[in-house]
């Protein structure tokens, strides 16, 4: 999956191998073909459709890329009619360990050198969100770094008919930390990926606030049939 945004065209995205690219360009919502991506493995080309077309230059490189599961871009080229200079966080897909009944994946861009990625995994027969399995990391500083959240905390509000309205996380970065860091994002507009054969996602344009940053992002369900 790869979510990208450009705040100053008000333009954001989200791209799903095997489920569709759903675009936001000022209020407006359309949806296009799965991505493809070509590239010499650090340098990549995101097409989808006649909807966009992205280059994607990592801002960060783990020693061992291979281990990392999310990265860091700076994007740039045209969505739409629009030209589009923003950035771009890619989550490489893993297995999970057991069958999963819902999966929530929140990536949160403010600039080059800030940008966090969450993702909650409930598994098949559990409770409810107590029990979902969470992982977070967060890019920032020049040069940026990658850190991991070692307790991160997610709250959502939906309305009547179960759409996402609001979010808040709550990430200590460790067990001696005082204080958490603290997000809060309202939702701009929301659509579905019907899944190309699996379970469909929802996926929710979102205005982040931190500590008088603002940045845009997304957050995406997808829940197992």
């Amino acid at each position: 999956m790869i979510s990208f945004a450009d705040g100053e065209h008000q333009i954001q995205g989200v791209a799903i191998a095997g489920a569709g690219t759903l675009l936001k360009v000022e209020h407006a919502l359309t949806q296009q073909p799965p991505p493809t991506l070509s590239g010499d493995g650090r340098t990549l080309t995101l097409r989808a459709g006649e909807g966009c077309e992205l280059t994607l230059t990592p801002l960060y490189c783990a020693e061992e890329p291979d281990d990392q599961p999310v990265t860091l871009h700076r994007a740039a080229g045209t969505v739409g009619s629009r030209d589009f200079a923003g950035l771009a966080l890619a989550r490489r897909e893993r297995p999970a360990d057991a069958a999963v009944s819902i999966e929530r994946s929140i990536d949160i861009l403010f600039d080059a050198a800030l940008a966090f990625s969450l993702r909650a995994r409930q598994a098949a027969g559990a409770g409810g969100h107590g029990e979902e399995e969470l992982a977070a990391v967060v890019f920032r500083g020049e040069p940026l770094e990658l850190v991991a959240i070692e307790k991160p905390r997610l709250s959502s509000t939906y309305d009547a008919e179960g759409r996402l309205r609001h979010a808040g996380l709550e990430l200590w970065e460790s067990e001696e930390a005082e204080l958490a860091l603290r997000i809060g994002g309202e939702v701009l507009g929301s659509g579905v990926l019907p899944g190309g054969g699996g379970a469909p996602t929802q996926v929710a344009f979102v205005a982040w606030h931190h500590s008088g940053r603002r940045g845009l992002g997304s957050y995406t369900i997808t829940r197992e049939r």
